[in-house]
């Protein structure tokens, strides 16, 4: 059995990776198979002296983080371990995008349906429109997380388990 491998990449075109490290080959010549990758993202304030990170999806659109990315290892200029602090961070930029994900996915409106009701409405009445719509997207996500908890969690108690006298 195998345990999870992430791995930060340096590439040729300047961008740093952090990924699931699915599958290479030895040869290192063919694809390195990643996956839950997130581009580190640097920003810097010269006025207060401090660099600040973060993550974003590196594939733009990919609507599910557990999707497979071949990476053509001819533009790995390097590898690392990330450390413990960046995967806290990494960890959390995921669950993120999975919540967005989800909510998208739960989303019953279509591009077309907003552009007729735009013809129509307000901006208020446009900004309400939407904001429903993500509400009850949200609403959808949460219950399907009590649904998977509610699931996973056996509702059995055991009496008198073995070994043990009243």
């Amino acid at each position: 059995m195998s345990s999870t491998v992430y791995k930060q990449f340096k590439l040729t075109s300047g961008d740093e990776v952090i990924c699931e490290l699915v599958e290479t080959n030895a040869d290192g010549e063919t694809d390195v198979i990643v996956r839950r990758a997130m581009k580190i993202i640097t920003t810097d304030d010269l006025e207060s002296n401090t660099r600040y990170y973060t993550f974003k999806p590196w594939v733009s659109f990919q609507d599910d983080t557990l999707d497979l990315v071949a990476l053509n290892s001819i533009h790995i200029v390097s590898e690392s371990t990330p450390s413990d602090t960046v995967m806290l961070h990494y960890a959390g930029a995921l669950s993120d995008a999975d919540k967005y994900n989800s909510i998208r996915k739960h989303t019953n409106v279509s591009l077309q349906e907003i552009q007729e009701n735009m013809k129509e409405m307000t901006e208020e009445e446009m900004d309400a429109f939407l904001q429903d719509k993500y509400d009850e997207a949200e609403r959808e996500y949460e219950k399907s997380l009590i649904e998977d908890i509610d699931s996973s969690v056996s509702n059995v108690i055991p009496f008198k388990p073995k070994g043990t006298y009243h």
